[in-house]
Formats: structure tokens, C-alpha cells, sequence
């Protein structure tokens, strides 16, 4: 096994449906991945419409959190790279041949890539599609629904921290640069909801991020745990 994808999901019966469609149809061989959904106490049919997709590995994680979904994704995992998205995501067809072949590199520990939002907002247009673009190509730091590690990468530092929550992938990412070459593929978009952006709540989302993001570099810890649950009514 090549590569696993993981994808956390907790309420998304209104995007899972598109996400999953996108990863079991991709240009890469179909016995060369697998794709492991983790329902997180989904309590919509977020689950009932991934059982219709027999390519896709379900697995119940009862720990509420996004990072414990992480984890259980991962120890779940066979492939020799864990490439995760959300379940609000969409990603093109050549996906995850491109995180392949930058894998061809042994020097490579993690590679990531940008995102376009979606319904167009002038939040996301202006600010933060531009903003997590440049951290990606200056910092080699990428969002949770487009970036991949080596399994072995992963545990030679315990992979994720069951004690961080929100900025858990950029925790992740941080520690991987310590033991190699992270890669950015600016060309490798993927297409993910513009939700939590969508009201004034997403200026305290952002700071948060941001500030987390800060306490990670300097200290290897963060100041915010939880963040909300937004979703579509």
C-alpha cells in the first residue's frame, strides 16, 4: 500500500458525499491506496452515505476532537504515506500522483499544497486564500485539508499530540521539518468550504490560528484547544 488517506468527519452529510466521490475516482491505482473515513460521533448521515462507497474503510472513533480522529486515522493506516483532507474538501483528480511523486525525493518527509474556498467570499479571496498560499511557499506551513507525512516520519515523533486540537496539523508539520525536507506544491489545489469564514465569528477563528500557529514555533505548545463546529443549516 502506497498511500492512505485519512479523513476525520463529524457532521458533513451535506459535503461528504462530493469529498469521497473525488477520492475514489483518482488518476492513481486503485490497489495503491486506500481511504479511511473516521466518524467522529456524526449524528446526520454522515456515515450512512459513506457505507454506499465500498472503497471506503469506515472506522468509529468515540474521542470527540478533531485531533483524536487524526489519530485513530493513523493507527488504522497501511500506506507508507498518510495524506490527509476534510470532509468538506474536494480534490482534483491527479492529487495524489502529484504527492507521490514528490515522495520519489527519500529526503521528503511532508509535503502539503493550497486551497481555494468556496462559495467565493471577498474574507477568503482577499485575505486568506493569499495568506495561506504565502505562509505555504515561505513557511512550507499548509492547512489540515491538503498535506501528506511518511508513516515513518509520523511515529519517529509520536506523530500527532492528543493535547492539541485546533492548529494539530501545523504541530505536525513543525516537527516533520525537524527530521527532513517538507515540500510545497503550490500547483496541487484543492477545493474546500469557505464556511468558517462566513460571519465575524471567523476573525476570532483566525486569531486563534494564528496565535496558536506563533505559540508552536516559539514554545511547541498552543494557547487555544477547541474551536466551533460550523456547519451548513
Amino acid at each position: 500500500m502506497k498511500i492512505s488517506v485519512i479523513v476525520p468527519a463529524y457532521n458533513e452529510e451535506k459535503n461528504i458525499k462530493q469529498c469521497l466521490e473525488s477520492l475514489v475516482n483518482q488518476d492513481f491505482d486503485k490497489k495503491e491506496y486506500e481511504i479511511i473515513l473516521v466518524n467522529n460521533n456524526s449524528t446526520d448521515k454522515t456515515k450512512e452515505i459513506a457505507l454506499g462507497f465500498k472503497q471506503i474503510k469506515i472506522i468509529d472513533e468515540p474521542k470527540q476532537g478533531y485531533g483524536h480522529a487524526l489519530i485513530r486515522g493513523c493507527k488504522e493506516a497501511q500506506g507508507k504515506i498518510f495524506v490527509f483532507t476534510d470532509g468538506d474538501t474536494i480534490v482534483p483528480k491527479n492529487w495524489l500522483e502529484n504527492y507521490w511523486q514528490a515522495y520519489q525525493n527519500e529526503k521528503v518527509v511532508g509535503v502539503g499544497g493550497p486551497g481555494k474556498f468556496r462559495p467565493t467570499i471577498w474574507q477568503t479571496t482577499l485575505l486568506v486564500e493569499p495568506f495561506l498560499y504565502l505562509a505555504g511557499l515561505t513557511t512550507g506551513l499548509v492547512c489540515g485539508f491538503n498535506f501528506s507525512i511518511r508513516k515513518k516520519t509520523y511515529f519517529a515523533f509520536g506523530g500527532f499530540d492528543q493535547n492539541i486540537n485546533l492548529n494539530v496539523d501545523s504541530y505536525l508539520q513543525i516537527k516533520a521539518k525537524e527530521l527532513g525536507k517538507t515540500v510545497f506544491l503550490k500547483d496541487n489545489f484543492v477545493i474546500t468550504s469557505s464556511r468558517r469564514f462566513s460571519n465575524l465569528a471567523s476573525i476570532s477563528y483566525i486569531l486563534k490560528g494564528l496565535i496558536n500557529n506563533l505559540c508552536l514555533i516559539l514554545f511547541k505548545k498552543v494557547l487555544f484547544y477547541e474551536f466551533d463546529n460550523i456547519r451548513e443549516k
